[in-house]
């Protein structure tokens, strides 16, 4: 109840948490604004309860804020958190990285000056040339990367022919394929919502959807035009890549037997329920997968530069050793 209370008033809190932990500049952790709402808002408001059950669901949840406000908060707004903190670790990350060739090489080299280069580990050795390359490359690499995911998002609306054929089979270009085609089967049943239309009423249908359609729909819908013009009517008229193979089938055996509007209604309910659960999945998939893969990185990172500190307070016992 108490959550269901609060959703009202849950942009205004977006933004007094915002700009709390903006004017803080990390000063104060989260654990501590719950802890502090709760003490000033009691157990008699609905803010307070919240706030001490948040205060005390924070450390068992590990400090995932997504995990202490699920159930408090909409499924769609803690997905967007679940990204955040996804980017929030790899902006971490990335930034460690750049860190080494800036500030902790230089610190480690300073430090261990009086360490030869002759009698580096091979960890030390390693590390330093990392660094090297970072310090060299980094800016390759972020335009390498920056215009990779550019191209990514260009390719998802324009990209056409062969290439984009083989690619709507996996990954984001499946995703984004299956979410268009379910709004061009929600458009299309609307149009052809009396059952056994006719080609010349679906002919129109399709060329409606054409005003303002991007490259990638525009390639389809003029492919299925033109399979009408050499007379490919009904289910046949959608075979050009748009849907996967099964849940063509699955619209040529329901066109058979309720007709091309009933049919397609059927389709799209069928693609809306694979679509939900396949998104769902992948998106988990993604996300954790990002994440655990930034944490592996600092900690990777962190193991190396202990272990590349012990090797080289070792190197300067092996260097005085041999003075």
């Amino acid at each position: 109840m108490d959550a269901w209370r609060f959703r009202a008033g849950r942009a205004d809190y977006y933004d007094y948490l915002s700009a709390l932990m903006d004017g803080m500049q990390g000063r104060r952790t989260l654990l501590e604004i719950f802890q502090a709402d709760a003490r000033r808002y009691g157990q008699t408001t609905v803010r307070g309860r919240l706030s001490q059950r948040w205060a005390q669901d924070y450390p068992m949840r590990g400090g995932d804020l997504c995990l202490t406000w699920t159930g408090c908060f909409p499924a769609n707004e803690l997905g967007l958190i679940r990204v955040a903190q996804a980017v929030l670790a790899l902006a971490m990350l990335v930034t460690l990285v750049l860190a080494v060739p800036l500030f902790t090489v230089p610190h480690l080299r300073h430090t261990f000056s009086a360490v030869p280069p002759e009698y580096y580990a091979v960890l030390t050795q390693r590390l330093f040339g990392f660094a090297t390359l970072v310090q060299g490359h980094w800016l390759f690499a972020a335009a390498f990367f920056l215009g990779a995911i550019l191209l990514l998002l260009w390719s998802l609306p324009n990209l056409t022919g062969r290439i984009r054929h083989c690619l709507d089979r996996y990954s984001l270009w499946r995703i984004y394929r299956q979410v268009h085609a379910i709004g061009f089967l929600c458009v299309l049943t609307i149009v052809l919502k009396r059952p056994g239309a006719g080609s010349t009423q679906l002919r129109a249908a399709l060329a409606m959807q054409k005003a303002d359609a991007s490259d990638w729909a525009l390639a389809h819908l003029d492919a299925m035009l033109a399979r009408i013009d050499i007379g490919l009517v009904g289910a046949d008229t959608f075979d050009t890549g748009l849907f996967d193979h099964d849940l063509f089938w699955f619209l040529s055996d329901m066109t058979m037997a309720r007709g091309l509007g009933e049919g397609l209604t059927l389709t799209c309910g069928r693609l809306k329920s694979q679509v939900l659960a396949v998104v769902a999945r992948q998106a988990l998939v993604l996300r954790w997968g990002l994440l655990l893969s930034c944490v592996a990185g600092l900690l990777g990172l962190g193991l190396w530069h202990y272990a590349v500190i012990d090797e080289l307070r070792r190197s300067l016992m092996f260097f005085y050793a041999s003075q």
